[in-house]
Formats: C-alpha cells, structure tokens, sequence
C-alpha cells in the first residue's frame, strides 16, 4: 500500500467536515464508482462472459485481492 500524500490527506480533512450521512452517502458514491470501473475492465477483458458470469468473476477477484491483502498483512507481523 502507498503512502498518503498531501493531496490524500487534504481530502481526508475535507470529507471529515462533512455531516455524517453526507460523509456517507459520498463514500457510497465512490464505491459505486469504483466497482463499475472494475466491471467496466473485466467487461474487457472478457467480453464473452454472461452479466452473471461478470459479477461472479468480478467479486471472485475481490475476494481473492482482500485475502492476499489480509495474509499479506499477518505475514509483515
């Protein structure tokens, strides 16, 4: 994982002033973002599988990246 860099942390500050549910609804948003840009690059790269086939692919490799973050993590220790 990278460093935080000036730029991240003023936006931490600035989403730290909003109110709760607008602090929320924000991170929701980004999310969204996010998980449509991966779908977005699996759609790509495999343009054969089904709109099932894809979500299943895509939360596999979600899966998969958060248990080598997680093994990764407890390996440093």
């Amino acid at each position: 994982m990278r460093e935080l860099g000036p730029a991240d942390e003023e936006q931490i500050r600035l989403l730290m002033r909003l109110p709760p549910a607008q602090r929320l609804r924000t991170m929701m948003t980004l999310q969204a973002l996010w998980l449509d840009t991966v779908r977005a690059r699996l759609r790509r790269a495999y343009p054969h599988l089904s709109d099932y086939e894809l979500t299943v692919l895509m939360f596999e490799r979600l899966s998969e990246n958060a248990t080598t973050k997680v093994t990764q993590g407890t390996q440093r220790v």
